[in-house]
């Protein structure tokens, strides 16, 4: 079946990601937490694998993003487009008690090309150069069986994360300002939380995740259900496409051509694979008007363990990821 959960069920659209983007919206299980207290100044900090901050933006201050713009002789727009969603490293937290971001993957600078010496260009999202940075990250981000499922898209431009529920979103980011002129030259791959929680981003990959917080469908009543519920199908991860799309490598449609969807549908497969030892389902994939682009302008595909397109429905209990 290649109906997208979204327009199956359009109550529930996409005004959830804009809200987790501002950080408005409260993870499952979340409590309220405070970013002015506690833990370490970041700027003292090394940022690096496995260290947790609070969830501060660095876009939450318009006067902050003011004296950045100025340092760096960027306009306030770009600045302020560019820290929005940005994590801004600000305090740190203990990765086993409530926090706002978790840096999960530590990438220096010089692994990534082009490597930069000049803050600048994280402050113009717009420029090609940052383009560039940004699909190199994300593919830098991934662990193996993520990248094998970007290779298989044969899309060389693609990245693919694990699905999480709304008030969670998976990014990068560059050191802090204050960071940075203290010589620190590591991109931080985030999980950023809307609410502060102990949850790690590590958990999403194994069956101790919870049931409730991962997308799962029963086709017949046409909603959303706990995972551990009976259901037909669930959403296990996102293929990104943002880079192709705009350098129209990669039709920029939902109506996608069947070869297209054959390798997305291979690369939905591929992971699958990796992180489930079920094999009454295929890894399918599903491109949606709603994520056609996100408000944040990506252009994603969801990856669903489902019966393959054409096949009756598989009714299962428990979610794939069960290693």
């Amino acid at each position: 079946m290649r109906m997208p959960l979204r327009r199956l069920l359009p109550a529930l659209g996409s005004g959830a990601l804009l809200a987790a983007l501002l950080g408005c919206t409260a993870g499952p299980g979340s409590t309220p937490f405070d970013d002015t207290a506690g833990g370490q100044d970041g700027a003292s900090v090394t940022l690096t694998t496995a260290t947790c901050w609070s969830g501060l933006a660095a876009g939450a201050d318009p006067q902050v993003i003011l004296q950045v713009a100025k340092t760096y002789s960027v306009s306030y727009f770009d600045a302020a487009y560019a820290m929005v969603g940005r994590a801004a490293f600000a305090r740190t937290r203990s990765c086993s008690a409530d926090h706002g971001v978790e840096v999960y993957k530590g990438i220096r600078l010089a692994d990534v090309t082009p490597s930069l010496n000049d803050y600048t260009a994280f402050l113009r999202p717009n420029d090609p150069e940052y383009a560039s940075i940004d699909q190199d990250v994300r593919r830098a981000c991934m662990d193996q069986a993520l990248l094998s499922a970007a290779d298989a898209t044969g899309v060389a431009t693609a990245s693919v994360e694990p699905a999480f529920p709304d008030g969670f979103t998976l990014g990068w980011a560059p050191p802090s300002p204050a960071q940075w002129e203290e010589g620190q030259r590591v991109y931080g791959c985030t999980l950023t939380q809307a609410n502060a929680s102990p949850l790690l981003y590590a958990s999403v990959f194994t069956s101790r995740f919870p049931t409730q917080d991962r997308t799962c469908i029963d086709n017949r009543s046409l909603v959303y259900v706990d995972c551990a519920r009976q259901h037909d199908r669930e959403r296990i991860a996102w293929i990104d496409v943002t880079s192709a799309v705009r350098s129209g490598t990669f039709p920029n449609t939902v109506s996608l051509p069947s070869p297209t969807l054959a390798a997305l549908d291979r690369a939905c497969t591929t992971y699958l694979r990796a992180i489930s030892t079920t094999t009454k389902l295929s890894g399918v994939a599903e491109p949606d008007i709603d994520q056609w682009p996100t408000r944040s302008g990506r252009y994603q595909i969801a990856c669903e363990a489902d019966a393959p397109p054409g096949k009756p429905s598989v009714a299962t209990t428990g979610s794939v990821y069960d290693r």
